[in-house]
C-alpha cells in the first residue's frame, strides 16, 4: 500500500479526529513537515498551517517565505506565529524552543481542530533513547503516543509509524522543495547528538535499530495504559469528599511502589505541573508520616503539596496578599481582589443570607488576622473563628484567604461559611447570600 494509502488507513482507524473541523498541520518547511502537509493535500482534508518563527537563524525569515509560497500553491490557509525562544534559568534552548513552540499551537487551536505534527519512527527511537539517558520510567519510555488530547481538541503524529527513508523517497516521487535547518547539524544539541552519533552506530550492528526502538516505545506505552489504569482504581481508593485532597491513611496502606504511581497520576490528573521522582519521594519520606499538626510544605514550578490533619492536598501554588488591606464595598457591583484572583458578590435568596438592609449600610471586606469572634445564625454564643475554623477542618492556609465581611466595623459573614445571627435573615425573609468565586470555585 502507498504512504499516502496507510495515511488514509490510519485516520479511518482514529474515531476521535473523525469530527475535526479543521486539521492544522505544524509546517517548518523542513522535508517531515512537507510530506505531511502534501499528503493531507491529496486527502482533501480541511487543513490549515502554521509555521512557527523561532527567530533563532538568520534564515528565519526565508523559510517563513518558503512556507508560505507552498500553501499559496497547494490553496492552503497559512499563517506564521513568531514567538520567544529565550530560554528561562534552568531551561535547555532545546525546551525553551519546544515549550515555546508547543504554547503557540495550543493557542491556536479552535474547538474540535486537530493539531498534526510530522514525528516519525526514527523521531520516535531518538526520543526513547534520549528519555533512557534521563534515568524515566514507563512514562517517558513510552515517548510520544500517535493522538494525545491537547489544548481544546487533539494532538495527532500519523507519521509515527513511518522511516524517515519511506519519507524521503515520497518527497522525491512527488518533487517536494523543503528547506533545511543548520541547527540540525549542530551536535551540542542532545538530539542532534543522538542523531547524527549514536543512531549511525548502532544501526551498523543492528540494521533495524529504529523499529526496535519504536517498537519497544509503543510497548511501553502498553504498560503504561495498565499502569496509570491500577492507578486510577488506586485514587478511588484513597479519595476523599476534598475535591483536591487525597486520605493519608487510606494512602500509606498501599505499597511504596503504588504510593509513587498513585500521586504522579493524582497531581497529573489534577493539571498540575508533572512531579519529578525526587519531589515525589520528598512527599512520601517527609510529608505522609508528618505529625497531623505539622504543616509541611512541597513546592515545585506553578504546584504545591499540603497537608492538614489526614488530607493530602495539591494546589495550585498560593501567592501572598495582604492581610492587612481592607476594601470598601457597595455590595451592588462584584468586587475583584486581584492578588487572589477572586471574586465576590451578592445574590438575592430567600431565607437565607444578610439582611437587605444590612447590606444597604456600610461594607467592608477584610482577611483574619486574629481575635475575631462570631456568633453564627442558630447558634447560642459568640465563638472565636479560629475554633471555628478549626470544626469545619479548613485548613491553615485558607483561613486567611477567606473573605470576611464587615457591617459597620462588626464581623457579619465568613463568606461561603457563617453568618452572624444579628445580621442573618428569618426562614421567610428575602436576603442577599455573599458569594465567592475562585478560579471557578466556591468556597
Amino acid at each position: 500500500m502507498s504512504l499516502s494509502g496507510q495515511f488514509q488507513r490510519l485516520l479511518d482507524s482514529l474515531p476521535a479526529v473523525h469530527s475535526a473541523r479543521t486539521y492544522v498541520v505544524a509546517y517548518s518547511g523542513g522535508i517531515d513537515s512537507h510530506v505531511l502537509l502534501h499528503l493531507c493535500h491529496l486527502a482533501g482534508l480541511p487543513v490549515r498551517a502554521v509555521h512557527i518563527h523561532h527567530g533563532l537563524q538568520a534564515e528565519a525569515d526565508h523559510w517563513d517565505k518558503h512556507c508560505q509560497d507552498v500553501c499559496s500553491n497547494l490553496g492552503i490557509a497559512y499563517k506564521c506565529i513568531h514567538v520567544d525562544a529565550d530560554p528561562v534559568p534552568g531551561e535547555s534552548p532545546e525546551d525553551a524552543a519546544r515549550n515555546a513552540r508547543y504554547r503557540a499551537l495550543e493557542n491556536e487551536l479552535r474547538k474540535d481542530d486537530v493539531l498534526l505534527t510530522a514525528h516519525h519512527q526514527h523521531d520516535q527511537a531518538e526520543t526513547l533513547l534520549l528519555q533512557l539517558m534521563r534515568g524515566a520510567g514507563p512514562a517517558g519510555l513510552a515517548s510520544m503516543p500517535i493522538i494525545k488530547p491537547f489544548g481544546s481538541g487533539y494532538h495527532l503524529r500519523p507519521l509515527l509509524g513511518f522511516s524517515q527513508p519511506l519519507l524521503t523517497a515520497y518527497a522525491e516521487q512527488h518533487n517536494l522543495n523543503w528547506v533545511d535547518d543548520p541547527s540540525n547539524a549542530d551536535t551540542s544539541f542532545d538530539r542532534n547528538f543522538v542523531r547524527k552519533e549514536v543512531m549511525p552506530r548502532l544501526m551498523q550492528n543492528w540494521s533495524n535499530a529504529n523499529q526496535a526502538l519504536s517498537r519497544a516505545a509503543s510497548l511501553q506505552q502498553d504498560a503504561l495504559e495498565v499502569i496509570e489504569a491500577m492507578a486510577c482504581i488506586d485514587l478511588a481508593a484513597v479519595s476523599t469528599q476534598q475535591r483536591n485532597g487525597i486520605s493519608i491513611s487510606k494512602l500509606r496502606q498501599l505499597s511504596e511502589v503504588r504510593q509513587y504511581n498513585v500521586l504522579r497520576y493524582w497531581i497529573r490528573s489534577a493539571g498540575h505541573d508533572k512531579p519529578r521522582r525526587n519531589i515525589l519521594q520528598e512527599i512520601i519520606e517527609s510529608v505522609l508520616p508528618a505529625a497531623e499538626d505539622a504543616t509541611p510544605l512541597v513546592l515545585w514550578g506553578n504546584t504545591e503539596i499540603r497537608r492538614y490533619q489526614d488530607t493530602l492536598y495539591v494546589l495550585q501554588a498560593l501567592n501572598s496578599h495582604e492581610i492587612h488591606h481592607v476594601y470598601a464595598w457597595d455590595g451592588e457591583q462584584p468586587l475583584y481582589i486581584d492578588a487572589l484572583n477572586l471574586e465576590l458578590r451578592l445574590e438575592q435568596t430567600l431565607g437565607k443570607g444578610l439582611l437587605q438592609d444590612a447590606v444597604a449600610r456600610r461594607l467592608t471586606v477584610r482577611f483574619r488576622q486574629g481575635g475575631e469572634q462570631l456568633r453564627p445564625h442558630a447558634r447560642q454564643h459568640m465563638h472565636s473563628l479560629k475554633k471555628l475554623m478549626q470544626e469545619a477542618g479548613i485548613p491553615p492556609w485558607q483561613r486567611n484567604r477567606i473573605p470576611l465581611i464587615y457591617i459597620d466595623h462588626q464581623l457579619a459573614c465568613v463568606c461561603g461559611y457563617w453568618i452572624a445571627e444579628a445580621f442573618s435573615v428569618g426562614a421567610d425573609q428575602q436576603g442577599w447570600n455573599p458569594v465567592c468565586q475562585n478560579m471557578g470555585a466556591r468556597y
